[in-house]
């Protein structure tokens, strides 16, 4: 191609949860193995996608719930995401979800408290992100903003929109994220880049030098 624009499209959630569980599995604590969001990501994410890319921002696509201390904490980290160089942050409220029921079909009953501790169940859902992201997705495309989106997911309800994209504009969508997951998303881009190949660069030497996998010796 004869530009190279990258622009980066993170769904947080969904990349999140699949690091934690890359960093469990490599006996890492999550808490000292985090995502080097300002600058390590991006720069590290379009050396990847294409060595030649001119790297014009990073869109992050969050939900909270608003009831959650733990989660008015992340929406302040996500404030402060959005004033990182390059970056957009999205962020929408979690909303209700249908109360837990007993599974018992002759019961059915609400389920407000755990039986075992008497923590309140709450059951939260994400309304909002996945069209947030389609919708910059497309228009960032329409608006000729890219030539090489990176696109952080594993959701394959992207699937159609990639495939639209890379037609209809004749753009290119770089699959980022872990070995092991889905492939469908991965097969509908133009290119995929795993995570996994290039740990070292995400990580201070200290984690990916000494953090042994369960079972290594």
């Amino acid at each position: 191609m004869d530009q190279n624009r990258i622009r980066i499209f993170v769904d947080f959630w969904n990349f999140q949860l699949a690091w934690n569980d890359y960093q469990k599995a490599k006996g890492r604590d999550r808490k000292e193995a985090k995502i080097p969001w300002e600058e390590t990501l991006p720069n590290v994410l379009v050396q990847r996608a294409n060595p030649k890319g001119i790297y014009v921002g990073t869109n992050v696509y969050a939900s909270i719930d608003p009831e959650s201390e733990a989660d008015r904490k992340l929406n302040r980290f996500l404030h402060a995401m959005d004033g990182f160089p390059g970056y957009n942050v999205t962020v929408k409220d979690r909303r209700p979800a249908s109360p837990v029921r007993c599974t018992n079909e002759d019961c059915r009953k609400e389920i407000f408290q755990c039986p075992h501790c008497n923590v309140e169940l709450r059951r939260t859902v994400e309304k909002g992100i996945d069209t947030a992201l389609l919708t910059d997705l497309i228009r960032s495309a329409f608006d000729n903003t890219f030539d090489q989106a990176v696109l952080v997911t594993e959701d394959s309800d992207f699937v159609p929109a990639v495939r639209f994209i890379q037609e209809r504009w004749t753009k290119q969508i770089i699959h980022a994220f872990f070995r092991g997951r889905s492939d469908e998303l991965r097969n509908a881009c133009w290119k995929h880049v795993f995570f996994d190949d290039f740990m070292v660069e995400l990580l201070p030497p200290s984690l990916t030098s000494t953090a042994p996998s369960p079972g290594s010796s």
